[in-house]
């Protein structure tokens, strides 16, 4: 209370103080926005103990990675010399030639790079002539390398389209990436769009992510445009007053500010977790204005002046405040105990987000209120308190919540054990149906079929067969026989898998899955059988073409790479991943090499496995520090459980809605049920502060205090409560399903946790 009384006469006795102090801090804050970067990769969400990440990484080191843009490039003959001599003339120098920076692409993949290597060795330079490549190409693509490993497979067959594949560099940021794949594209519309029946397309995670964030914040404009004028429409509903529509958006708009500023000085990057963060600090900080401002004017009502009535606001509904801040806070808090980074910096960030609120709740609107209103002539204010007494006697909308909260008050005391048993009815359902919860974790599902990337990736799939890329690392000696015949068997065993072929189209086939001993084949299908005869084979074979993506210089690690369909579930993705492992392991029993399988199908079940253990240990985090802190608080077991039902009834809603309609748990749902601790337990804190204050403090019976909390609260809450649920049922308008998804799930869940405040809370 000393300290909510101090904030308070500082503000009232410096204001023009506290809004410089705000206004520096501002200005700082916003000198982070230039360090501000955005990570919206599938990798980015996995920590980095993970095995399937520790093979990536190994991957990258080893291999330069797996990340590849592919470019389609489809044309009435791909063969002709005008364009055979582009692609014979591709590669990183060239790209370096044309402005791209040293290491930014590391490889570039054509049909015609067996051609390129053939020359190299032979010390003769490319063809020039149309003639020359046109003899060059029909004896090349008549060789057996070209038709085992070139026809089909990066050249159609009627050699209308090929595939380009440039292996980007893995240490790039996303926005270099994203930066990257913009002038590629420029460069091959460059080289390859004049001619007029040449088309291109691009795909890879760098478009993906490209595509994908300039539809995010296409979306955040949007939406973000949207729920600002929901919030305005609110607020003048709420006070009809233009300064209490501007101040609670100074309050927003400055704490916004602060956690992006925030973002980039200490290092977090933008991810897709970070779009719901001005939303939902935009419902929660509403929610605190509009208590106080509430509050504000109930005290002025009462005949007391700006400093008397902004004093006693602070040092009673900030108390409230304070404790829905906190008990809020520790609901984020708790995302910092998961495996997860974005979801770690997200619970931060949130936590800032609203310690900023906060703080400027009580000091900058206090000072602002004080600025307006001190001078203002007391004719006019008096004029405007009459207003809002007639309309808080008379107003149609006030009239229908405050009935219908009394009701409800009633209904809760009269029928208090139904009421009771209906709400336990209501969650022992709930946590029975949260283990029949589905998961989700593949962005490329949840991101519109329109989208460039995935028109593209649909064409070279159609053309060239699956593209799914999964990899198997390798650590041991491939020259040795045994060893060499493993890899062999291994990718027979996975393509031939009863899981993999049963009932459907098969995930795997066996010319998708690519490894060094498929190249030392000879074309009647038999390998060299000595140590002495591999090592010669691939003396001879690096003669033929680059080896750089299947085998290490020193022969210690290898690639398997496959290519497979795109599962259409979940629980396809991790079959996907079972059959992989499976035989991974079987193999490993056999021969004296190690084999770690990753890429997406592995990185997406490694997440989907750990979504809905992440939500229990997250919530039941929130859960036991919300308890503690109300327990504290109102120095009462019985008070502290009795508020915490209020999330118990938000966190029910949410589970049933999503068994309701389907939605799986997924990187953004996951988060809901802290969300919902965090904010809800606000709706409780408001009624349980009021309900002590009429009734300890107040000497009042327990029926009337009941309803005048519920009453004199209630209209604030509702306010409060809808508009934070609006500005979330706003975002569940996004293109992106996850964002639909998370946004209608939070609507939802607040409007039971509001529920459950009016009627079992009571």
């Amino acid at each position: 209370m000393k300290v909510f009384t101090m904030l308070a006469k500082a503000s009232e006795k410096h204001p023009w103080l506290v809004v410089l102090a705000v206004l520096a801090i501002t200005i700082f804050m916003l000198t982070g926005l230039s360090r501000l970067t955005t990570e919206f990769s599938q990798e980015s969400m996995l920590p980095k103990g993970y095995e399937s990440v520790k093979a990536l990484d190994l991957v990258d080191e080893k291999f330069g990675g797996i990340q590849y843009e592919s470019a389609l490039i489809e044309a009435s003959d791909v063969t002709v010399p005008r364009i055979a001599r582009k692609l014979l003339l591709l590669s990183p120098e060239r790209l370096e030639e044309e402005g791209f920076k040293n290491g930014e692409i590391l490889q570039v993949k054509t049909y015609l790079d067996g051609l390129k290597k053939q020359s190299e060795l032979e010390e003769r330079p490319l063809p020039q002539s149309n003639f020359e490549i046109q003899l060059a190409l029909q004896g090349f693509l008549s060789s057996n390398y070209a038709r085992e490993q070139i026809i089909g497979k990066v050249i159609t067959e009627d050699k209308k389209a090929t595939i380009i594949q440039f292996q980007i560099n893995t240490d790039l940021n996303q926005n270099e990436q994203i930066d990257l794949v913009n002038r590629l594209e420029d460069f091959l519309n460059r080289e390859f769009g004049a001619f007029t029946d040449t088309n291109i397309r691009t795909a890879g995670s760098a478009s993906m992510d490209r595509d994908s964030n300039d539809l995010m914040n296409r979306d955040t404009r949007v939406l973000f445009g949207a729920a600002l004028l929901f919030i305005l429409l609110i607020l003048y509903l709420t006070f009809r007053r233009i300064s209490d529509i501007g101040l609670p958006l100074l309050i927003i708009i400055t704490a916004i500010l602060w956690v992006i500023g925030f973002m980039g000085w200490v290092g977090i990057s933008y991810t897709m977790m970070s779009v719901a963060i001005m939303p939902l600090l935009l419902g929660i900080n509403i929610a605190y204005v509009i208590h106080i401002l509430s509050r504000y004017y109930e005290e002025r009502e009462k005949g007391k002046n700006p400093f008397e009535a902004t004093t006693t606001s602070v040092k009673t509904v900030g108390i409230a405040v304070f404790l829905t801040a906190v008990t809020t806070m520790f609901g984020f808090a708790s995302f910092t105990m998961t495996d997860f980074p974005p979801m770690r910096d997200f619970g931060i960030l949130c936590l800032m987000g609203i310690a900023f609120s906060f703080f400027l709740t009580v000091t900058l609107l206090p000072a602002i209120v004080i600025l307006r209103d001190r001078r203002k002539a007391k004719e006019k204010l008096e004029a405007h308190l009459e207003k809002m007494r007639k309309r808080r006697r008379e107003a149609r909308y006030g009239q229908v919540v405050d009935r219908s909260l009394v009701r409800l008050a009633i209904l809760s005391e009269r029928y208090h054990w139904i009421v009771t048993g209906v709400a336990l009815i209501v969650v022992g359902i709930a946590v029975f149906g949260m283990f029949n919860l589905q998961t989700a974790g593949d962005i490329r599902n949840m991101t519109p079929e329109d989208l460039p990337y995935r028109q593209a990736s649909k064409q070279i799939e159609k053309r060239f067969g699956p593209q799914e890329p999964d990899v198997i690392l390798v650590e041991g000696d491939i020259t040795e026989p045994a060893n060499l015949k493993a890899l062999l068997d291994l990718e027979d065993r996975i393509a031939q898998d009863e899981r993999n072929t049963e009932g459907k189209t098969a995930y795997f086939t066996r010319e998708g899955i690519l490894s060094i001993a498929d190249l030392l084949m000879t074309p009647e299908g038999k390998v060299p059988t000595t140590t002495t005869e591999i090592q010669q084979a691939l003396m001879e074979l690096r003669k033929q073409a680059p080896l750089d993506s299947f085998i290490t210089e020193d022969g210690k690690y290898s690639l398997i790479l496959i290519h497979s369909t795109v599962p259409e579930t979940e629980e396809e993705t991790a079959l996907k991943t079972e059959i992989l492992m499976d035989n991974s392991s079987l193999t490993e029993k056999e021969a004296a090499i190690e084999l770690k399988p990753t890429g997406l199908s592995i990185l997406i079940t490694d997440l989907l496995g750990n979504l809905l253990p992440t939500q229990l240990k997250t919530s039941g985090l929130a859960l036991l520090l919300c308890t503690l802190v109300l327990m504290l608080v109102f120095k009462s077991i019985g008070y502290g459980l009795a508020t915490l039902s209020v999330v118990v009834c938000g966190v029910a809603v949410e589970i049933l809605f999503l068994l309701l309609l389907g939605w799986p748990l997924d990187f953004m749902t996951v988060t809901v049920s802290s969300l919902v601790i965090g904010i809800g337990i606000d709706f409780g804190i408001h009624i349980t502060h009021r309900f002590r204050e009429e009734w300890h403090h107040g000497r009042k019976p327990l029926e009337e205090s009941l309803r005048n909390a519920v009453l004199h609260v209630g209209r604030a809450l509702v306010a409060a409560a809808f508009t934070t649920a609006g500005v979330f049922g706003i975002l569940g308008l996004s293109k992106m399903v996850f964002m639909q998804r998370f946004g209608w799930t939070v609507a939802v869940s607040l409007v039971g946790a509001l529920l459950g405040a009016v009627t079992v809370l009571p």
